[in-house]
C-alpha cells in the first residue's frame, strides 16, 4: 500500500510552504509590538499568515497519519519501546504544532472577521504581538518532540529494513538543527528529511503496488 511513502511526501511539502509563508511572523519574535501591527496591518502578510497556520494543522493531521502507517509497517517484535517511543513523541508533536497553528491564526483570523462584520478585532499592539509570540513559541516548542521523532522514524525504518542507512543518520543532524536552532531555518530540514523519508521508503515485493513481483 506505499506505507508512509505518501503521508511523509504530504507532511514535509506541507510543512515547508507553511513554513515558508510563516516566515516573516515567525522572524519577528523578538521585535517590539508596533513591529507586529504593521505585520498585521498588510492584507497579503494576514493572507500568508492565514494560510500558514492552516498548513499547521493540516501537518498535524499528516504527522498523525505518518506515524499510524509507520506503526503498521514496523510492527515486528524486534524494538518495541522504539516503536512506542516514536508513537508517544510524535503524538505529542502533533499536538504543541496545532495550539502553534491556533495561536498563529488567532490575530490575522480575529482582523480578517472583523473587516467582514465591522469590528476592530484584536486592535491592540501589545495583544497582537503578546499571542503571535506565544505561538512562535508553541512552534519551537514542538520542535523538541519531533527532533525525538525523527530520530526514532529514522531507526525504525532501517531497523526493518525499509529505510537506507543515510536516512538514519541524517536524522540526527535534522534533530540537532529542531533543538539547537531555535530560528526558522532551523525549522526547514525536517520538512526535507520528511520528503528523503517517504521517497526512500522501500516496499517489499509482495506489497508493490504495481502488482509486479508479487507472490501467486
Amino acid at each position: 500500500m506505499g506505507g508512509p511513502r505518501a503521508p511523509a511526501v504530504a507532511l514535509g511539502g506541507v510543512y515547508l510552504v507553511s513554513i515558508a509563508a510563516l516566515g516573516p511572523l515567525l522572524g519577528q519574535t523578538a521585535d517590539s509590538a508596533a513591529t507586529y501591527q504593521d505585520h498585521f496591518a498588510n492584507d497579503a502578510a494576514l493572507a500568508r499568515d492565514v494560510a500558514g497556520g492552516i498548513g499547521l494543522v493540516l501537518a498535524a493531521g499528516l504527522l498523525i497519519w505518518l506515524l499510524v502507517a509507520t506503526r503498521a509497517e514496523t510492527l515486528e517484535p524486534r524494538q518495541p519501546r522504539l516503536l512506542e517511543l516514536c508513537t508517544a513523541f510524535g503524538l505529542v508533536a502533533a499536538a504543541v504544532l496545532m495550539v502553534a497553528a491556533a495561536l498563529l491564526l488567532t490575530v490575522p483570523f480575529s482582523l480578517t472577521l472583523g473587516e467582514v462584520t465591522g469590528d476592530s478585532g484584536i486592535a491592540t499592539a501589545e495583544v497582537q504581538a503578546g499571542i503571535a509570540q506565544a505561538g512562535s513559541v508553541a512552534l519551537f516548542v514542538a520542535a523538541l518532540p519531533l527532533a525525538v521523532t525523527v530520530i526514532c522514524l529514522g531507526k525504525l525504518g532501517f531497523a526493518a529494513g525499509r529505510s537506507p542507512r543515510w536516512i538514519a543518520r541524517t536524522a540526527w543532524a535534522t534533530a540537532v538543527l529542531l533543538v539547537l536552532g531555535c530560528s526558522v531555518g532551523g525549522l526547514v530540514p525536517f520538512g526535507a528529511w520528511a520528503i528523503a523519508f517517504g521517497l526512500t521508503w522501500r516496499v517489499p515485493a509482495t506489497e508493490d503496488p504495481s502488482g509486479v513481483g508479487k507472490h501467486p
